[in-house]
């Protein structure tokens, strides 16, 4: 899952502040990448397909994997939750990029857009792509930039 955020201008940023600006923007896509995790990592709400009580006798249970009950009651299922919330990372990327990833193998299937299970969809998992969205409406981007620029300058 591979989702390219650019920030444009920095090479007008960097002259105005006539300084080396590769430290600050190392900083500045750190937080961008940690502000887009926060935007996709979150689980939406549990639903009636993640509890026992599933009319279906079946159901999923974060952290575990699919469960099911017998006809004489018992509780079964297969352990193949990969911690899908825990699986999340952060990796430098060139002289001031950051990846934010999952390990997890069904990730894509879960948070790409390209590749979201419909039933993802339908239980409200947040996509690459909404993330960014969101992230970028809501002016952190912004923020950051602003805020690590009048850092630069007051140490400049």
């Amino acid at each position: 899952m591979t989702t390219t955020l650019r920030i444009k201008g920095l090479d007008s940023v960097q002259r105005i502040l006539a300084t080396d600006f590769e430290p600050v923007m190392q900083g500045v896509t750190l937080a961008v990448t940690h502000e887009l995790q926060n935007a996709i990592a979150p689980y939406p709400p549990a639903t009636i397909a993640n509890s026992p009580s599933n009319p279906r006798g079946r159901w999923y249970e974060r952290g575990y994997g699919p469960k099911w009950r017998t006809k004489d009651g018992a509780v079964h299922g297969d352990h193949t939750s990969e911690t899908l919330g825990r699986r999340w990372g952060i990796e430098r990327r060139g002289r001031i990029g950051h990846v934010l990833g999952n390990l997890a193998s069904y990730a894509v299937d879960v948070h790409a857009k390209a590749r979201q299970k419909p039933w993802h969809a339908a239980h409200g998992w947040t996509t690459d792509e909404d993330a960014i969205r969101r992230v970028v409406s809501s002016g952190a981007i912004q923020r950051i930039m602003a805020q690590a620029i009048m850092a630069a300058l007051r140490r400049g």
